[in-house]
Parts: structure tokens; sequence; C-alpha cells
């Protein structure tokens, strides 16, 4: 059996980014507007960090700050990334041994999508469709399955 890469099960470029020099609170908007968990922090469009919705609970609310506060004040850097000819089972490996559920795909510096945990469930979804993974996966994903 042919070992998937990233790039087959990513999340694609345009991603939600937010450049480093806005504030918690605009950072938050944007991911209650698009639903997200999650922003990948640009410099002049080079990826360099991750907003999660953990880190400004952990960092900004939790210890009082301000909403004003920048993004590059709060995000999670180094940014842990992989690049696109890395497999699906390379990218859980990292994913697992850092403790992050994000990873950023990025080639030369450019950010080319994410492979997120939820990725890795439809994706096994959809390999597997074993009854007890279906049990756990959200209803949604279960749905787009049988379309």
């Amino acid at each position: 059996m042919k070992l998937k890469r990233v790039t087959e099960i990513m999340t694609e470029y345009p991603l939600d980014t937010i450049e480093q020099g806005l504030s918690i609170q605009h950072a938050a908007n944007i991911m209650k507007e698009r639903g997200r968990g999650s922003l990948v922090v640009l410099d002049n469009k080079k990826p360099i960090g991750i907003i999660t919705e953990r880190d400004i609970v952990r960092r900004v609310v939790a210890e009082g700050r301000d909403l004003n506060i920048k993004v590059k004040d709060v995000m999670s850097t180094p940014l842990i990334t992989v690049g696109p000819e890395a497999t699906v089972e390379v990218a859980a490996k990292i994913m697992y041994e850092n403790g992050i559920r994000r990873l950023p795909v990025v080639e030369n510096d450019n950010l080319l999508g994410i492979v997120t945990a939820t990725d890795f469930v439809k994706h096994m979804l959809k390999e597997k469709k074993d009854s007890m993974l279906l049990a756990m996966a959200r209803f949604k994903y279960i749905e787009e399955l049988n379309k």
C-alpha cells in the first residue's frame, strides 16, 4: 500500500492567517467569524507562528491580560511544520511528539496548507470505515463520507 502524503489530506492554502502585529481581539474575532480554532501567524507572508484558542485562554484570559496585546506576544513559536513530501504517518508522529493538533505544511517559507487532527480522523474514516472510528467521529464527517 502506497503511503499517503500530507498534501492529500491537508486543508489547502489560502488558510485563515493573521499578521503578527494585529491584536488578540482581532484574532479572536476572525476565529469566531470563520469558525476556526487557530490562525497561522505571518510576518510579511512568511509563516512564523500559530495562535490557537488554547493560547488565548492560557496566555491572555487566564492571566488577565489586555485583549489589545499583539498576536506576536501570545503565539506559539517556533512554528513546527512539515514539508509537502512528508507522509501522513510522519506528520502524525511529529504532532504526537510535540503535543500539537495542527501542523502547517510549508515549503521554502511558503504556507501550502495545514494538517489537523480532524484531517487525520477524516482520512482514517475514508480508509477504514471502521465502526469504532465511526462511533467517535463527528456526525457531519460521517455525512460527508456517505455522499
